[in-house]
């Protein structure tokens, strides 16, 4: 799939993207530390208001949802692209 030109970048990818996993995990292992320990006092700290507002589960899901449409459609785009200066190129 990949010419011998692609694999350094695509192993350089790789590597960026483990250290992201790797510090994504280590973010939430401190999270899930400091909630563990919240003194009782903070765990009583009353309600905010009733509102309609979305969750920041609903919103974070709705920008991934965006995103993975607009990444398709760039893809899209981009294979309608090449097929389309094919008949340059040859």
């Amino acid at each position: 799939m990949t010419t011998t030109y692609l694999t350094p970048t695509v192993e350089a990818a790789d590597q960026v993207l483990e250290a992201v996993v790797k510090l994504q995990d280590a973010t939430i292992d401190a999270v899930s530390t400091f909630t563990a320990n919240l003194p009782e006092a903070a765990k009583n700290v009353p309600a905010l208001p009733e509102t309609d507002l979305p969750t920041a589960q609903e919103i974070a899901s709705t920008y991934f949802e965006y995103a993975e449409k607009v990444l398709s459609n760039q893809k899209a785009f981009v294979e309608r692209f090449f097929a389309a200066s094919a008949p340059a190129a040859s």
